[in-house]
């Protein structure tokens, strides 16, 4: 017998799946983050670039956003304080992260997110479906939250 709390947990997290990929083609004339920060200090950085650029170029939309200069890239620099007091790291070193500012996160967005990364760093607004919660579990990613 299936226990009816798990199972309105998963409607609920299909629900928020479906009518988030309904929005989806509305909000896609912008892109759907104020602006990725991206830092890259080391060839691994890079490459993670990389593969974060072409699994957004896959979406068509986002593909001409990209190659029309209209997608929001910022170069993370460190400040100088911050090149004098590192900040505090809660994962390994050199471990891979991305940053989620709005919105919600659905299974379906972690399985377009590249391949070795640790953890998302998430903003105040961000929802997280339990169906995501439980993939990130089975990728091996932490969630982090950012304070606005």
């Amino acid at each position: 017998m299936i226990d009816k709390s798990l199972l309105r947990d998963l409607v609920k997290s299909v629900i928020a799946e479906e009518v988030a990929a309904i929005r989806k083609p509305k909000a896609r004339s912008a892109p759907a983050t104020a602006e990725e920060r991206v830092a890259i200090a080391s060839d691994a950085d890079l490459a993670a670039f990389a593969r974060r650029v072409l699994s957004l170029a896959g979406e068509p939309a986002n593909a001409r956003e990209i190659a029309a200069g209209r997608y929001p890239f910022r170069l993370d620099r460190p400040t100088p304080q911050r090149a004098t007091a590192p900040a505090p790291q809660t994962a390994a070193p050199g471990a891979q992260s991305h940053r989620i500012d709005s919105g919600v996160v659905t299974e379906s967005t972690l399985n377009k997110l590249p391949r070795g990364l640790s953890r998302l760093l998430l903003g105040p607004g961000v929802t997280v479906t339990p169906l995501a919660r439980d993939r990130a579990r089975a990728l091996g990613l932490t969630f982090e939250r950012t304070k606005p």
